[in-house]
This record gives structure tokens, C-alpha cells and sequence, in this order.
């Protein structure tokens, strides 16, 4: 089936649907959300779809008695249906009425399976593409650069088509890392270093993680040791000095998995104005090499 991105159907999204007249309908949780989310109001339209959702906040989070007009906008989303329910965009907002998200939804023809989602920022900058199979299952995740054009990271099945900006690093025991900054050039405080790993051929998808060794240098060479909180102990990045405690279940074979970030500017005191490389190794169990991942090039405006 080919995919269709219904936005010209714009006749089949009804006012009714673009503006609810009623108040909604109220939900408070058993218990608040883990970012303070007690409660949230449905509106629908004519055709029982869900149109707008405004999310609220309460005075604290036990929710047992709580009452309405203590609730608090936290956030809210308006969707957009085509004539076969596909929802082909929503945005979120803040409690201010800001818009600061927006994603955009491809359906099978004729359907409202889901076959692409887009993620933008409000400016309309592609920050994410996320791929699903034909039965609408989620399948491959990619982030894109501040730009939204070139991909930094990638979670799910390895895709075909595309790969990472830079590439990756050498394969050690069917593992790989690859590694890209969300901008080459910027602020220090605006760079942030993007991690994946990538499983090519271990079918047991064990692998040690930690700790893990961020190495920047300037343009001499000279390494530039990060804040003391960030720092490790040199004897466990040999070999098995890896903390047992710290062992992550790493992807399936064919697969990638998006690891944690490094901000620049969080990791390091204020670096001079320049060009640095960026390489990262995690410590594996009981093997004397590291798994390394490629080197990318920035430079500190």
C-alpha cells in the first residue's frame, strides 16, 4: 500500500472539530504523572474523535483530594483527522498557549494505520522521523540536527536508506558506537553530543557500558579534562574494571539504541573559541579493548 499525507483534506476536518463547545470531559489520575500531570480534559468532535486535550497540574501531587478549580493548565494538544481518522497533525502547547511542538502523521492509503510520524519544532525544523511497519508497529527512530537534515542518532531497525552523519566506529564483538553533534558549529552551551549503539552481529545483545569515556581535544591535540563530577577513575577503563552493577541489555542483532547525550556546556568549563574533536568509548566486561566510537570534528564559537 502507498503512503499518503492527507493534509489537503482539510474539508473533512469540521469546525465543530476545530473548535469544541463543550467543556470536556475531566479526568483526575489515581496518582500524578512522574512530570506533575494530575489530570487532563478531553474535548471530541461530532465523530467521537478526540480533538483537543488540556493537561493540568494540581497544588501537589496527591491527587486523593483534589478538586477542580485547584487544577492548573500544565499543557495542551490539538489533532487533526482526515476522512479516514488518521491523525495527521497535532500540536502541543505550553500553559501559556505557546506552541512548541508539532507532528505530522502519514497513514496507509485509505487508512489510519500509521506509516510515518514527523516531529517539528515550532519553527518547522524536522527534529525527528520515526518509521513503522506496515501493521503500524514502531520500527526505526532517527534524530536529526538543528538544521533537520542530517541524522544524528538512531533507535529501533537499522534502516536501509540512510545512517548517521559521521558513520561509526570500529565493530568490536558485533557492537558498534557512533557518535554526532546536534550543530558543528556553535555556542558551547548549545552543543550536545548524540550516542548510538548499534548491535551487527551478537546475538547474545549484552553489553558493558560503563564507565563511559567522553575524550575531547583542541586543536593541538591536548585532551581537556571535563568538570571533576564528570571525571573517571582512569583504573576502571581498563580491563575488567568495568562496575558489574552497570550492565545494560544493548540491542538486538540488526538493531540500534539511542544512549544518553553529552551537553558541552554541562560537562565542561567554558572552552576557548576553536576547533575540538569528540571521541567516545564505553569500558566493555572482561575484554582489554574499549569499543570506540568514529571522531567527529566542532568548533566552539
Amino acid at each position: 500500500m502507498s503512503i499518503t499525507l492527507s493534509l489537503v483534506l482539510l474539508l473533512s476536518i469540521s469546525a465543530h472539530a476545530q473548535q469544541p463547545e463543550s467543556k470536556g470531559e475531566l479526568r483526575i489520575y489515581h496518582r500524578a504523572t512522574q512530570i506533575g500531570t494530575v489530570a487532563n480534559r478531553e474535548f471530541k468532535d461530532d465523530k467521537g474523535r478526540v480533538v483537543k486535550v488540556i493537561y493540568y497540574t494540581g497544588p501537589d501531587l496527591d491527587t486523593s483530594n483534589l478538586r477542580e478549580e485547584q487544577l492548573r493548565v500544565q499543557s495542551s494538544r490539538t489533532t487533526e483527522y482526515d476522512e479516514y481518522d488518521c491523525p495527521i497533525k497535532s500540536q502541543t502547547y505550553d500553559q501559556n498557549g505557546k506552541l512548541t511542538h508539532i507532528e505530522e502523521l502519514l497513514c496507509a492509503e485509505g487508512t489510519a494505520t500509521r506509516r510515518l510520524r514527523i516531529a517539528r519544532s515550532p519553527q518547522g525544523i524536522k527534529r525527528g522521523e520515526f518509521r513503522h511497519t506496515a501493521t503500524g508497529s514502531a520500527q526505526t527512530g532517527l534524530e536529526f540536527d538543528s538544521n533537520g537534515e542530517k541524522v544524528i542518532a538512531i533507535t529501533g531497525q537499522l534502516p536501509s536508506d540512510t545512517d548517521l552523519v559521521h558513520g561509526w566506529g570500529d565493530v568490536l564483538h558485533g557492537f558498534a558506537l557512533g557518535i554526532a553533534a546536534n550543530r558543528e558549529k556553535g555556542p558551547q552551551q548549545d552543543v550536545r553530543v548524540h550516542v548510538s549503539l548499534k548491535n551487527t552481529g551478537n546475538e547474545a545483545g549484552q553489553v558493558m557500558v560503563s564507565p563511559v569515556l567522553v575524550e575531547l581535544k583542541n586543536s593541538n591535540g591536548q585532551v581537556i579534562e571535563p568538570k571533576p563530577q564528570y571525571r573517571i577513575n582512569s583504573n576502571q577503563t581498563g580491563f575488567n574494571h568495568c562496575p558489574s552493577y552497570l550492565q545494560m541489555a544493548g540491542p538486538a542483532r540488526g538493531r540500534a539504541q539511542s544512549q544518553y547525550g553529552y551537553g558541552l556546556g554541562e560537562q565542561y568549563e567554558r572552552l576557548s573559541p576553536g576547533k575540538y574533536s569528540i571521541t567516545v568509548s564505553y569500558c566493555v566486561q572482561g575484554q582489554s579493548e574499549r569499543l570506540v566510537s568514529n571522531t567527529i570534528e566542532i568548533e566552539i564559537e
